[in-house]
């Protein structure tokens, strides 16, 4: 079924319409017909168009996009700890204490042991002054010795720390290393370096390495 467009003899518009021909106003109101279907369809498309873009944007513009969460870099910590040297008097450092300790306990072990052994040589060599020297030498009658490593010399204090004389303050322990020893009150113990060694060379109050020594001439 089709549309057959022709002119009348009377040269009028007709149509022929499944094998009849239409006068020009039968045509013009089914053409007329025709034109406002296809527009209503064509308008139908176009709502419906509109209205489902119209839902997307409404749908946008109520849930704004948003960016993805930002996730902190982890917090690096580290920890640092600080190293100080333990210090007596103004510059002594803690290895020297124990250096210094070590000068002092080796005289004390060495004074017992020739004590015990009677060994009057072995006795004036812990000494640096001659004076101190033979004013400690009854301690080799005296002195009744068990065990000369069992004795511990402990520094308390730093006072003079040079190249040639120290002065501590410190107790002895001979508890363990003298018959009827103990612990010893707190006392300045001076050693200086004569001949290349260390001896004692002043133990009381009243003299540090500073100034001539209370025994010299």
């Amino acid at each position: 079924m089709g549309f057959l467009w022709g002119f009348s003899p009377q040269f009028s518009l007709s149509v022929l319409w499944a094998g009849k021909t239409l006068p020009t106003e039968a045509l013009y109101a089914c053409l007329w017909s025709v034109w406002l279907k296809q527009m209503r369809n064509r308008l139908a498309v176009v709502v419906v168009a509109s209205i489902v873009g119209l839902g997307a944007c409404t749908t946008v513009g109520s849930s704004p996009a948003t960016a993805p969460p930002i996730t902190d870099p982890p917090v690096t910590t580290s920890t640092v700890i600080a190293t100080t040297t333990t210090t007596l008097a103004t510059t002594t450092t803690f290895d020297r204490v124990a250096e210094i300790q070590a000068i002092f306990q080796d005289l004390e072990v060495r004074r017992l042991q020739a004590i015990m052994d009677q060994d009057e040589p072995a006795f004036r060599a812990v000494f640096a002054n001659d004076e101190y020297e033979e004013r400690s030498m009854v301690e080799l009658d005296l002195v009744e010795v068990i065990d000369p490593n069992s004795g511990e010399f402990r520094v308390l204090e730093i006072f003079f720390d040079g190249p040639r004389c120290i002065a501590v303050g410190a107790v002895v322990d001979a508890s363990q290393s003298t018959a009827g020893g103990g612990l010893s009150t707190d006392s300045d113990y001076v050693a200086e370096l004569a001949e290349g060694r260390w001896g004692y060379s002043w133990v009381g109050e009243g003299w540090r390495c500073d100034g001539p020594h209370p025994f010299s001439d």
